[in-house]
């Protein structure tokens, strides 16, 4: 079995475990620490994402110098030395987030929420056990594009799992059996992000077997920094978009209100889960393509991956949009958590799921060391739709923001490709559209279209279940169908059997 369907099986494994650790327990936090003070861990994790500015495109620099320097034996010296400095910086930025959430705490607590029931110094309190849990989660994100890029996947993915594990079965044990505050929420959160880190460094050094340590060198820094600031460029103005909606809502909302925000979008994030195994896997082999100017292999796993990506993301993101309502039902038992979080699951996943489409194209990008269009995607982007963003809030509310998050990725979809394929794969602009993401994504829709008119506002339980099952179902075998490469690959899997 080849080392890109070996690392995507391992990285679904891991993925989905861990999928299911982020969001299965979600219902019981709510429950037993109340929707607002759910909302300090939205507010937990939408500093995590805004502090990923200061990756600086790091970790994705380690993952490509490491796939591409890796393909030389004598190249094991110059990957120790790229590893050590950029470690050197990384764990650098964590103290500084560290100092930086501290300082803050106050401001962020008196000043920027709106909460109605919890005491000042128990949200200062739980910032500053956040800021201690940013700060060891964050080298995390270099050791596992260093693993990356490696193609060490199997053991980034039984690590994912063991720590999601104890995060979320922890936390929850933690809340039930200690006690329900956010300061042992957190607590727990610290101790584990501090074995996690310590794992993911001692995993990584090992594998990469230097015959030398290596050391701090500023002749490495001259040699990525022009990548690294591209990848950085868009890593900047991507997490403007995708968390300017939270940063909104969290000054406008209750944090109990925003709390069920946060709810939605991790639930919809689940879909990440199904993106981030197939970019894993496919990036550094298109990298090591490029290095090779092997043009048919650059093709041909670049619309195998896209047409893999539609068959694992769409099937789940519709069936998820058309039947919020009634998954959540199904799941939390919850008319609270329903009414205020359905309609924001619908509009987050579809959003969730084009922005999936595009993960392929920008791998390719990313392999040919170009950033530019990326980049500058995203400053258009940013300029036109954060006026929208807050004029849709200030309207709609959360559904606002949701439904501009939708449009942002339908214009990447639709301006994107069409700009990408004028410089790579020029002749292959259509068969994308096409094949990769147009048909899975049509005979998908009716699918999910025709099941929703199926469905009875009064049916519960397992008739319910099974109407979601079959949809889910009749969209998978669907999408394989009318997916060429991969019908094609599953067909020879078949035959062989």
């Amino acid at each position: 079995m080849s080392s890109v369907k070996i690392n995507i099986i391992s990285n679904y494994l891991g993925s989905g475990w861990c999928a299911l650790m982020g969001v299965v327990f979600l219902p019981f936090y709510i429950k037993l620490m109340g929707a607002e003070a759910y909302g300090i861990v939205g507010i937990f994790v939408s500093l995590q994402a805004i502090f990923a500015v200061l990756d600086l495109g790091l970790s994705q620099t380690l993952n490509r110098e490491v796939a591409r320097l890796s393909i030389d034996d004598r190249n094991a010296g110059l990957m120790a030395d790229t590893a050590r400095t950029l470690e050197i910086i990384y764990w650098g930025i964590a103290i500084a987030l560290v100092v930086i959430i501290v300082l803050s705490a106050d401001f962020i607590a008196l000043d920027w929420l709106k909460s109605e029931q919890l005491p000042e110094e128990t949200l200062i309190e739980a910032l500053w056990v956040i800021a201690v849990v940013v700060g060891l989660r964050w080298p995390i994100a270099l050791y596992m594009g260093g693993l990356n890029g490696l193609q060490r996947q199997i053991s980034v993915n039984i690590l994912l799992a063991i720590f999601a594990t104890l995060q979320g079965a922890g936390s929850l044990a933690v809340l039930s059996f200690i006690e329900p505050t956010l300061r042992a929420f957190f607590s727990w959160q610290a101790l584990v992000a501090l074995l996690q880190v310590v794992a993911f460094r001692t995993i990584f050094w090992r594998r990469l077997a230097s015959p030398q340590p290596g050391s701090f060198q500023n002749d490495v820094l001259k040699e990525i920094w022009r990548f690294a600031a591209g990848v950085s460029g868009i890593s900047i103005l991507a997490i403007i978009l995708t968390q300017l909606d939270k940063v909104i809502l969290s000054k406008l909302l209750t944090l109990s209100d925003f709390g069920y925000y946060t709810f939605a979008a991790t639930v919809a994030s689940v879909l990440y889960r199904l993106i981030g195994p197939v970019f894993t896997a496919y990036y550094p082999k298109l990298t090591e393509h490029v290095s090779n100017k092997a043009t048919y292999l650059i093709s041909s796993d670049y619309h195998h991956g896209s047409q893999l990506m539609a068959v694992v993301v769409l099937p789940l993101a519709l069936t998820l949009a058309f039947f919020s309502r009634e998954i959540l039902e199904l799941w939390t038992g919850d008319s609270d958590i329903v009414m205020h979080s359905y309609l924001l699951v619908s509009l987050l996943a579809i959003g969730n799921a084009l922005n999936g489409l595009m993960h392929m194209p920008y791998a390719l990008q990313l392999a040919h060391g170009w950033t530019r269009l990326a980049f500058y995607s995203n400053v258009v982007a940013v300029i036109a739709l954060v006026p929208a963003i807050i004029a849709a809030t200030s309207h709609w509310g959360p559904a606002g923001a949701a439904g501009v998050w939708v449009l942002l990725n339908c214009g990447y979809l639709l301006v994107g490709i069409q700009l990408m394929h004028r410089r790579f794969l020029k002749t292959e602009k259509w068969s994308w559209y096409i094949h990769d993401a147009g048909k899975p994504m049509l005979l998908v829709f009716i699918i999910a279209a025709v099941g929703h008119v199926i469905i009875d506002d009064d049916m519960q339980g397992l008739p319910v279940l099974v109407i979601l099952a079959s949809v889910f179902l009749l969209t998978s075998l669907g999408a394989i169908g009318v997916s060429p490469f991969i019908r094609h690959r599953l067909w020879q899997l078949l035959s062989r059997s």
